[in-house]
C-alpha cells in the first residue's frame, strides 16, 4: 500500500512538473542596448526562440520571418500568461501550451485571436532584426 502511494505521488510530481515547464531558450545576442538577430539565417515560417535573463526574472520570445515581414512575438499571451508556460510549435502551428488553442503560424501577422502572443517593437535594419532591450524589460510581468 505504501509503496503504491508513494509510486503515484512521484508519477503525479512529476506530470505537474512537465505541465508548467517553461523550457528556456539560447540567448540572443546582445550589442548594447539592442538584442540583435541575424534576419538572414532564420527560416521562413519557423519561430526561433530566444530567452534574456534579467536580474528580476527572463524573458523568452520568438522571431518569425513570413516572406520579407521579420516580427517579434513574447511567448506569452494576454489570455494565458499567467500560467506561464508558452506556445510550442506543433508542425506549421503556434499552440498555447495552457489551452492549447493553435494558430497556423503564417495568421501570426494579422494578429486576430483569444490567446494570441504579445507582440514586440523590433525593427529590421539591414540584414539584423533588432529589439530594444527595455522591450524586452518591460515585459517582464508578463513572466
Amino acid at each position: 500500500m505504501n509503496r503504491v502511494f508513494v509510486t503515484f505521488l512521484l508519477l503525479f510530481s512529476v506530470t505537474i512538473s512537465s505541465c508548467n515547464f517553461r523550457p528556456v531558450y539560447n540567448a540572443p545576442k546582445l550589442k548594447g542596448a539592442m538584442v540583435v538577430i541575424d534576419a538572414l539565417g532564420l527560416k521562413d515560417a519557423k519561430p526561433e526562440f530566444y530567452t534574456v535573463s534579467f536580474k528580476d526574472g527572463r524573458v523568452s520570445f520568438f522571431v518569425l520571418r513570413l516572406g520579407d515581414l521579420v516580427k517579434a512575438y513574447l511567448d506569452a499571451c494576454m489570455k494565458c500568461y499567467p500560467r506561464k508556460m508558452g506556445y510550442r510549435v506543433n508542425g506549421f502551428y503556434l499552440q498555447c501550451r495552457f489551452c492549447n488553442v493553435s494558430y497556423p503560424i503564417d495568421s501570426l501577422k494579422t494578429g486576430v485571436g483569444s490567446c494570441f502572443p504579445v507582440p514586440l517593437k523590433g525593427e529590421l535594419r539591414s540584414k539584423e532584426y533588432v529589439i530594444p532591450l527595455k522591450e524586452l524589460k518591460d515585459a517582464l510581468r508578463y513572466f
